[in-house]
Parts: structure tokens; sequence; C-alpha cells
């Protein structure tokens, strides 16, 4: 009787992410507190090195924090992901799988990222979102190696345990499959909490939960996310890079690559 109740089902749903949410909070506060008073504690050559390496500081501070803070939610994953495989035994003769499936998610990464950021160059919203321009220069002021390991590997992970391991998951037991594709994909823009990120999250977390859907593999959702940080980070450092990509031709170019990885998934699913 408990299952059927919508506010049990809500609850289901969100309680991974609140779990994750208050406990990557805390930790945040107080690491990054303790990194303060460390520096106060040993004088003011210190304080003035926290202070210039302000955004390394804060990003691996934030890193450790979402590792510590994903690490009550691993048994729940065990448990959704075992569940997500019974589902679906009939279905994985549809799958893409093997090399094609990581090369098409790699394809479908880079030309998703970099297309609908610059989308979203091109129409002027950037340079409108004083939200994102923020993170931006917060994300972008990490030092490079730092930022490889914390946007290419950490940041990927515990978002895809939490928002495709748990939250779509979840979603999935309650409502159509693809329903919860876009249901999951419109909470991961919402958590990004800018008007720029919550748009480019937002169809990311689509793309993301639906090829996890047709391909069956949490491994894909997780090299997906990981490629599509990694091609963006990298842009942003590399301005000849952007020459191109920020142009119409290189946007639809970008934009029309996605829609036919898109369109060729659909075509192995169906046939």
């Amino acid at each position: 009787m408990q299952h059927n109740n919508i506010f049990y089902k809500i609850w289901a749903i969100f309680k991974p992410f609140i779990m994750y949410y208050f406990c990557y909070t805390a930790v945040f506060i107080l690491l990054l507190s303790l990194c303060r008073f460390a520096a106060y504690r040993m004088g003011s050559v210190y304080q003035a090195r926290l202070i210039n390496n302000s955004e390394t500081v804060t990003g691996l501070v934030s890193g450790l924090s979402m590792v510590i803070a994903v690490l009550p939610l691993i048994p729940m994953l065990r448990g959704e992901l075992a569940e997500h495989r019974r589902s679906v035994q009939d279905k994985t003769a549809h799958s893409l799988n093997g090399a094609p499936a990581l090369c098409l998610t790699v394809v479908l990464a880079v030309s998703a990222s970099l297309g609908l950021n610059s989308l979203l160059t091109l129409t002027g919203l950037v340079e409108a979102s004083a939200g994102y321009r923020d993170v931006a220069r917060q994300q972008y002021g990490v030092v490079f190696a730092a930022g490889m390991v914390l946007y290419g590997l950490i940041a990927p992970v515990t978002e895809e345990i939490v928002f495709r391991g748990l939250v779509f998951n979840r979603l999935r037991r309650y409502c159509p499959p693809m329903t919860a594709v876009f249901l999951s994909g419109i909470l991961f823009g919402l958590y990004h909490g800018n008007l720029v990120q919550g748009l480019y999250g937002g169809c990311m977390g689509i793309l993301m939960a639906y090829l996890y859907e047709r391909m069956h593999s949490f491994l894909i959702p997780c090299l997906f996310h990981a490629t599509a940080n990694l091609m963006v980070y990298t842009a942003a450092q590399s301005g000849e890079l952007q020459g191109w990509i920020f142009t119409v031709p290189g946007c639809i170019f970008l934009l029309a690559a996605a829609a036919g990885c898109v369109i060729f998934t659909e075509k192995i699913w169906n046939r």
C-alpha cells in the first residue's frame, strides 16, 4: 500500500539526491573552513597563497567533498543497477554494446557538448547570464591538471551515481522509461542553478539517460559525462578551437552530428 502513495514515491526518488546534497554541503563547508584556518595559523604567506589559488583550492575541496558525499549511496547504487539489469534482460538484444557503443557514446558526447555550447554562445545566453559567468570563472580558474581530474573523473562519476544510477532508475520504476529520461534530465538541469547550465545540463542529462536506457550499461553515461566535461573544459582553454566551434557552420555541423548519433541509435534499437 505504501508503494502506491505519491509522497512515498517522491521521497524514494529524491532521497539519494537529498542525502548527497546535504552531505556534500556539510563536508565542503567543513573542509574549506579547515583550509582557511590552517592558512591563518601558518601566517600571512600561506593566506596569500590560499587567496591567489582560491579557485584551485575550492575545486579540490569540492572534488573531495563529492567523493565523501557519494560513498553512503554506493549500497543503494548496487541495488538499483541490479534491478535495472533484471528489468531489461529481454531487451538487450536490441542494444548497442562493446566497442561500437563506446565509440558512439564518445562521438555523441563531443558533438553534443560542443554544439550546445556553441548554440548557447551564439544566441547570446552566455553573455546574458551573470550566474553562469561567475560559475565559469570559478571552474576555468582551476589549475589545468586538477581541472582534468575534477571535471573528467570525479564530477562525472559522482553525478552519474546520483542522477542516472539512482534518480533515473527510481523514476523509471514509477513511470515509463522515456518519461523517466526526460524528467531526470530536467532535474539534472535544475540542479545546476543558472539559466545557461540549466539548459545545457538538461539537454545533456536527457541524452545521458537516453543512452543508458538504450544501451543498459551504467558505464555509458559515465563515459559520456566525462568526455563532454573534458571537451568543454579543454575548449575553454583553447582560443583556436573556440574560433572554429563558436561559428554558425561549426554549430550546425556539431548539432547535426549529434542528431545523427541519436538517429543511428534508434535504428539499432528498432531493428
